[in-house]
């Protein structure tokens, strides 16, 4: 007995021998060879060739499915890129309408996190009418190519001028303006736009935003406009 560490010969002498807890891990590694040896040697071939066979045939059934690439079920897609940054779309759209004789016309603003292209009236409707010109349609063909793929969100307001009060006609007036901003909307949606739009008709509610050192006349012809708004968050399909 060890006088100074009695508890310690005591444990010692309750332990089991070290050799059988070898012994006993070398046979359990023995025991999983033998059987991944008798696992392997009871493969069968033929049933395994019968499941690829099967797997093959399947793929093969979902390929048959498919429509062939000219089918008429077959409808073909575009991307639809991310929302762009406003201030990149601005220079962007500034610089590809300039070498087009109406969208020249088009004043690009950048306004907050939207971009603002306001199309004068006069170029795309004659006076009075809802109905867009063929110069018009074939501008609007131009701007669509340039914001059909955008994932921005994008609106369409329409706005008149402020009539004389001897002429003033409420109705007509928001009326007008909702029917230019639905002709717009329509025809960007006809030449590629895929995303939804917003239209809205405003009338003559804007003309007090613009400046007032501006001459009357000047102020009369900026308000007759159909504005396509770009907004910097993306928009739904």
């Amino acid at each position: 007995m060890n006088d100074l560490y009695p508890l310690e010969t005591d444990r010692a002498a309750e332990r089991p021998s070290v050799w059988l807890m070898t012994f006993a891990d070398i046979t359990a590694l023995l025991l999983a060879f033998f059987v991944m040896l008798f696992a392997m040697s009871s493969l069968e071939p033929e049933k395994w060739q019968s499941v690829i066979s099967r797997v093959v045939t399947v793929d093969q059934l979902e390929e048959s499915k498919a429509p062939p690439p000219d089918s008429p079920d077959t409808v073909s897609t575009e991307d639809i890129a991310p929302a762009l940054p406003t201030d990149y779309l601005s220079q962007v759209l500034a610089e590809k309408f300039q070498r087009h004789a109406i969208l020249s016309r088009v004043m690009v603003h950048r306004l907050d996190r939207q971009v603002i292209l306001s199309l004068p009236s006069d170029a795309l409707f004659k006076s009075g009418e809802t109905v867009l010109t063929p110069a018009a349609q074939e501008a609007l063909f131009g701007l669509a190519s340039a914001v059909a793929t955008l994932g921005n969100q994008i609106d369409v307001y329409g706005h008149t001028d402020k009539p004389p009060e001897s002429q003033r006609a409420f109705t007509s007036k928001w009326t007008l303006s909702l029917a230019r901003a639905v002709a717009v909307a329509t025809e960007l949606k006809r030449t590629g736009l895929a995303r939804n739009v917003t239209m809205l008709g405003l009338g003559d509610s804007r003309f007090g935003h613009l400046h007032p050192k501006l001459s009357v006349a000047r102020r009369h012809a900026l308000a007759r406009r159909v504005d396509i708004v770009i907004h910097s968050t993306e928009g739904e399909t």
